[in-house]
């Protein structure tokens, strides 16, 4: 009876472990549609163009860089990089990582205007899974 039990078992739970990549691809796609929410949400609040930067594998926020030299004034979107997006939940920048076997592929690096319009509009896809993010022109809807 426990050898029938544990048969069962096996081949109901078994593949759900194998599928941690799927679960993960899920979690990423989440945790990158709540930082692309937040950037547009913040360029609308602050006044100041935020930049997601996408590669292969990991995404950050950036405020445009200090080009004038006056820190109390939004600088045009004409350079990113140096000056990170602060997260509000956990301590340091708010950046994110993909955990093994999960990639990204996309339209690259786009900002969000004051307004909260996107710089580039399309599509993130998150593999495995094909798990699509859509950022909608104009509106900067994220969907």
């Amino acid at each position: 009876m426990v050898l029938v039990v544990l048969a069962a078992l096996s081949v109901i739970a078994y593949p759900r472990f194998i599928q941690q990549s799927d679960f993960d691809s899920f979690a990423f796609t989440q945790e990158l549609t709540t930082a692309i929410r937040f950037a547009n949400k913040l360029s609308i609040a602050s006044g100041c163009p935020i930049r997601v930067a996408i590669s292969a594998n990991s995404y950050a926020l950036h405020y445009p860089d200090n080009t004038d030299g006056n820190t109390t004034t939004c600088d045009p979107p004409t350079a990113f990089g140096s000056n990170p997006v602060i997260n509000p939940n956990k301590p340091g920048n708010y950046t994110g990582t993909t955990s093994s076997g999960v990639t990204m592929t996309g339209f690259g690096d786009f900002y969000f205007g004051t307004s909260g319009e996107p710089s580039n509009a399309g599509t993130i896809t998150v593999n495995p899974g094909n798990r699509q993010i859509i950022i909608h022109p104009l509106t900067g809807f994220i969907q």
